[in-house]
């Protein structure tokens, strides 16, 4: 049978093992170790034999490995390839709509996209101002609704410029009238229109706009806990700049989530032009507005008479009375024309063709 170890061995020993981590060294009962060695019986240890020695491991610091958190409720399941395609799907929307808006309010409009980030619709909404112009549409064949945030920082000029003001913004935020959700709807459809012309490398869809919500809260397509994809773009019409968020949920994307990929939009991107694109070119271009100017006529005149200038001076200009005038299409001088009036507007009738300066 074994002989015991006495304390002052078992001090030693301990004494030696703080030495040995690198700490300093105690004195009986355990030392800086923090062991009360009185409270156990080492007699129990033998047994009548040596017992076994028991090891700690001790990890030190330096050596631990990086823990990170994981919140198994806010599970990703988009990949980075497919976010980075989403982002490249709505830069080719935000480029279409920036045209479009253009030459549709006559005003200089540019859409960026900030950022393509995947988070829960709880948050998104979350986020969303009270009152704003909140628009749920469907994306067939795709299944569910998605969500489109215009914040009212950027709706209410844009709903001036319609009506031909100078894009002023409300001072405070308010529902819309039937009338401006009326004019509203054919911005919102243009703008869906461009959503399924920037998928159609993906998916030919048919967008469906089923209602324009004021109160976020009233909007509920996914479960709060539900994960989507939040597009958020920067608008800027003039000097007035705002948001414009795309929510798209994961149940509206399951099913296309394999096409998502930068291999394959690349693939199908350089695929020969389809016979119908030139044609869908044109009607496109058809649509497109061109400013149509009108030039009574020009005269010169002293710099004392322009200093001199007041209300109700008349300036006698170059153009006789039964002359015509020029027409001009953009900065180009394209017609002439004869002077008139249609109802109580001025107007103009063309009455030669300029194809050259010479033909003048």
């Amino acid at each position: 049978m074994g002989d015991f170890l006495s304390q002052s061995a078992i001090d030693d020993l301990i004494n030696q093992l703080g030495d040995d981590t690198g700490g300093p060294s105690g004195g009986g009962g355990g030392g800086d170790l923090g062991l009360d060695l009185g409270d156990f019986d080492l007699g129990d240890m033998g047994g009548g034999a040596s017992a076994p020695a028991q090891t700690s491991t001790i990890i030190r610091a330096d050596t631990a490995k990086n823990v990170q958190s994981y919140d198994f409720s806010r599970a990703s399941k988009f990949s980075k390839d497919q976010i980075r395609t989403i982002q490249m799907i709505h830069e080719t929307f935000a480029r279409l709509l920036s045209s479009t808006l253009s030459a549709k309010i006559r005003a200089l409009t540019r859409i960026k996209v900030v950022s393509v980030e995947e988070v829960t619709y709880e948050d998104f909404i979350n986020t969303v101002s009270n009152p704003s112009m909140i628009c749920i549409f469907g994306l067939p064949p795709m299944e569910g609704n998605a969500v489109m945030d215009i914040s009212p920082q950027i709706g209410f000029p844009l709903m001036d410029r319609l009506l031909g003001g100078s894009g002023e913004e409300e001072e405070e935020a308010r529902e819309l009238t039937d009338i401006e959700l009326n004019i509203m709807e054919s911005v919102i459809m243009d703008a869906l229109n461009f959503i399924k012309d920037a998928w159609s490398n993906v998916i030919t869809l048919s967008p469906k706009l089923e209602i324009i919500e004021s109160n976020p809260y009233f909007v509920q397509i996914t479960p709060p806990n539900e994960m989507i994809v939040l597009v958020n773009l920067e608008v800027e019409i003039g000097e007035k700049t705002g948001r414009m968020n795309i929510a798209l949920p994961y149940v509206m994307l399951e099913t296309v989530l394999p096409k998502l990929s930068i291999q394959q939009w690349f693939a199908t991107y350089r695929r020969a032009v389809s016979p119908e694109t030139p044609i869908k070119v044109a009607k496109r271009l058809l649509k497109t507005n061109v400013l149509v100017t009108a030039e009574l006529g020009e005269t010169q005149i002293t710099l004392k008479d322009f200093l001199s200038l007041d209300v109700g001076d008349v300036l006698q200009l170059q153009t006789k009375t039964d002359d015509d005038i020029d027409v001009y299409v953009g900065n180009k001088l394209k017609f002439r024309g004869r002077p008139g009036q249609v109802g109580k507007s001025i107007a103009v009738q063309t009455t030669a063709v300029v194809k050259d300066r010479e033909d003048i």
